[in-house]
C-alpha cells in the first residue's frame, strides 16, 4: 500500500517543515510516503523548473499529465491525505481520486487564528470582492452538488484540533439530512506540537524575531503595498527595535526568516543578526524572548511557555496592524510598537511577559485539543492505515 499525500506545491521546504514530525513518522513505519503533486500539470510552463527537494524515504511523484496521474492512482493501492482546497482548478482531481474509490483523510492541526471578515473582505477592492465569491463560494456550492451527485466521494475522516470547528461541525454533520456531506465523520486531534525530539536542552539563549514576511503575497492579495519608503522605514525601525531589546538583555537576536521572504533583502536591512529558514522551531525551543507580528509558528511558544512580545507598527500597513490587534484581542500579549522609542523597565517587562504566562493554558483551553497524546495526528492517522492493511 502506499501511503501518500495530495498536494499542488512548487516548493516541499515549507511543506515538510510545517508537518515534520506526521511526514517523518508515516515515511519511517511504513518506509516510504509519497507527495502526488499536480502542480506541474496545472503549470506545464514551469515543468522543467523543479526544485530539488531530498529526504530519505519521501518520494515526491510530479505526474507530468493526468493520464500519468490517472495510471498511478489506478495501478497502486492508496491510503491518501487529501488537503486539496475546492477551489475550480481542483475540483477535477477531487473527482479523479473518487473514480479509484480510494481512502481519504483529510486535517486541521494547525493553530492559525483567522478572521474571514478581517482576511477576506475588510481589505479587498471590489474586484477583489468579485473575485472571492467567484473562487470561493462557487467552487464551494459546486463541490457540494458534485457531492451530493455522487460525483465526487466524501472524505472518509476529517480531523480537527479547534473546539469551535469541531463543535461546529459536529452539530451540523449530526443532523439527518438528505443531502451527502463532505466528510463522512469528524474527528477530534491535537494541535500541532513542536518537533523537539533532538534537541535535547532548552538554553533560553536568544531573543528570536520570528518573520511573516512584510511583502507576502496575502498581505499584497488584500491591498497591501507598501512603498520603497515604507519599507525602509519598517526595517530602520525594527532594527533599532531588536538592537534595544539585545541590550536590555544581553542575549543574542535571531531572525528566523518565513519561507517565502526574500533572504537578500533581510540580509541587507537586517545585517547586524544572523537569520535562517527552517529552523523556526528550534530557536523558539532555544529562546528566552520571543518576537512576532502574524504568525502560526507562535503556538509553539505558547506551548513551551515562552515569553512573547506582539510587535506593531504603521509602516506594516493597515491590514497587518488589523491582524496584530487580532492576536492582542485573542491572546492578550504584551504589544510593543516598534516605531517608539523603548525605555523599557527589565523587571518590570520580565514580570509583565512572566504573568501572561499563566494566560496561555488559559487560552489553549479554550480554543484547541492539545492534551490528550492518543489525539496526536500521527497516532490517529496510523490506526486507519492499519485497519486497511
Amino acid at each position: 500500500m502506499i501511503i501518500g499525500e495530495l498536494c499542488n506545491n512548487k516548493n516541499f521546504e515549507k511543506r515538510f517543515y510545517l508537518q515534520k514530525d506526521l511526514y517523518t513518522f508515516l515515511s519511517y513505519k511504513y518506509k516510504r510516503f509519497y507527495f502526488i503533486n499536480i502542480f506541474y500539470i496545472l503549470n506545464k510552463k514551469q515543468s522543467g523548473k523543479k526544485y530539488s527537494f531530498y529526504k530519505k524515504n519521501i518520494i515526491i511523484f510530479n505526474p507530468k499529465n493526468i493520464t500519468e496521474l490517472n495510471n498511478f492512482l489506478k495501478k497502486n493501492k492508496i491510503f491518501l491525505i487529501n488537503n486539496l482546497s475546492i477551489k475550480l482548478s481542483h475540483i477535477f482531481y477531487h473527482y479523479l481520486v473518487s473514480k479509484k474509490n480510494i481512502f481519504q483523510v483529510s486535517f486541521t492541526n494547525i493553530a492559525i487564528f483567522s478572521n474571514y471578515k478581517i482576511e477576506n473582505w475588510d481589505h479587498a477592492n471590489f474586484v477583489q470582492k468579485i473575485n472571492f465569491i467567484f473562487t470561493k463560494r462557487i467552487s464551494l456550492i459546486l463541490h457540494r452538488i458534485l457531492i451530493i451527485l455522487k460525483v465526487i466521494n466524501q472524505i472518509n475522516i476529517l480531523y480537527v484540533s479547534e473546539k469551535k470547528i469541531f463543535f461546529r461541525y459536529n452539530r451540523y454533520y449530526n443532523k439527518k439530512s438528505f443531502f451527502r456531506k463532505r466528510y463522512r465523520s469528524i474527528l477530534k486531534t491535537n494541535i500541532k506540537k513542536p518537533f523537539l525530539k533532538k534537541i535535547k536542552k532548552n538554553k533560553n539563549k536568544y531573543v528570536t524575531f520570528i518573520d511573516s514576511n512584510i511583502l507576502h503575497l496575502d498581505y499584497i492579495k488584500r491591498g497591501q503595498i507598501l512603498n520603497e519608503q515604507l519599507l525602509k522605514n519598517y526595517f530602520y525601525f525594527l532594527k533599532n527595535y531588536l538592537i534595544t531589546l539585545q541590550k536590555i538583555f544581553k542575549k543574542e537576536v535571531v531572525v528566523c526568516l518565513h519561507p517565502s521572504s526574500n533572504i537578500k533583502l533581510y540580509k541587507k536591512e537586517l545585517n547586524r543578526f544572523k537569520m535562517y529558514k527552517y529552523q523556526t522551531e528550534k530557536y523558539i525551543f532555544n529562546s528566552y524572548i520571543l518576537l512576532f507580528h502574524d504568525s502560526s509558528s507562535i503556538f509553539s511558544g505558547i506551548l513551551l511557555k515562552k515569553k512573547i512580545i506582539l510587535l506593531k507598527s504603521a509602516t506594516m500597513g493597515l491590514y497587518a496592524n488589523r491582524r496584530v490587534e487580532f492576536y492582542t484581542k485573542k491572546i492578550k500579549l504584551v504589544c510593543h510598537n516598534i516605531e517608539k522609542k523603548i525605555s523599557v523597565n527589565k523587571k518590570k517587562l520580565t514580570k509583565n511577559l512572566n504573568n501572561n504566562l499563566k494566560k496561555y493554558d488559559l487560552f489553549l483551553n479554550k480554543f484547541y485539543f492539545y492534551k490528550n497524546n492518543s489525539l496526536s495526528i500521527e497516532k490517529l492517522i496510523d490506526k486507519e492505515i492499519k485497519k486497511l492493511i
